[in-house]
């Protein structure tokens, strides 16, 4: 405890120190997501356009990432933020004993929770919830996404079909931005990457920051 207490005391003196109190609330919602990372999904959504950006995040959790990117959609107009995750403490193997933990503490429904923090930012206006698997809410999405944000099960083939299901509908200058990719034990993220997006011509402007990687569509 005193070790978890040390760590979230350092997010916090670096959030500030770089001029980002406005994401202090992210420390306190479960979740694994290092503060380089929540200010570059900040950044990236603060970035979008004024009127009518839509931002999806797959795996959202509590709303650890999804609290940054509520966050940097403020006082845009007609803002989107899509938060797809079956809240059900699922995804790959490697995460599975972490997972029901984590479910086990909140010791309700996860959703509840998620939509609870949410509401203590104030950031529902932006949000919706599609509760459920990414390939089957991905069967009826048709919309152009500004920002997407891939962080559910890491297991390669559902990373590759998360990326093959949406990724096509980033917008020209949108952005992708991927989650663990650079991860001790994790393989899926970074071998989609590798096999799948630095070598497309489509994706550019490519870098690591911490785990995450984020690209953004060319411009035609």
């Amino acid at each position: 405890m005193q070790t978890k207490t040390i760590r979230r005391l350092g997010s916090r003196a670096k959030l500030w120190l770089r001029g980002y109190s406005m994401l202090l609330p992210y420390v306190g919602i479960d979740g694994w997501l290092c503060v380089d990372e929540a200010i570059e999904l900040f950044e990236l959504a603060r970035a979008l356009p004024d009127d009518g950006a839509v931002v999806v995040e797959i795996g959202s959790w509590q709303g650890k990432s999804s609290f940054c990117l509520g966050q940097g959609l403020r006082g845009k107009r007609a803002a989107r933020l899509c938060c797809i995750d079956p809240f059900d403490a699922s995804g790959d193997a490697e995460s599975a004993d972490l997972y029901a933990a984590g479910a086990d503490a909140v010791g309700g429904d996860l959703r509840q929770r998620f939509e609870h923090n949410m509401r203590e930012a104030g950031l529902l206006d932006h949000l919706e919830v599609h509760q459920g698997l990414s390939h089957e809410v991905a069967k009826q999405w048709h919309e152009p996404i500004d920002l997407l944000f891939l962080d559910g099960d890491h297991g390669y083939e559902a990373v590759r079909r998360d990326y093959l299901d949406w990724a096509r509908h980033v917008r020209a200058g949108g952005f992708l931005a991927m989650h663990d990719v650079d991860h001790g034990f994790h393989d899926g993220p970074r071998r989609v990457v590798d096999e799948l997006v630095r070598n497309d011509p489509e994706w550019v402007d490519g870098r690591l920051v911490e785990t995450m990687f984020v690209a953004r569509r060319r411009q035609h």
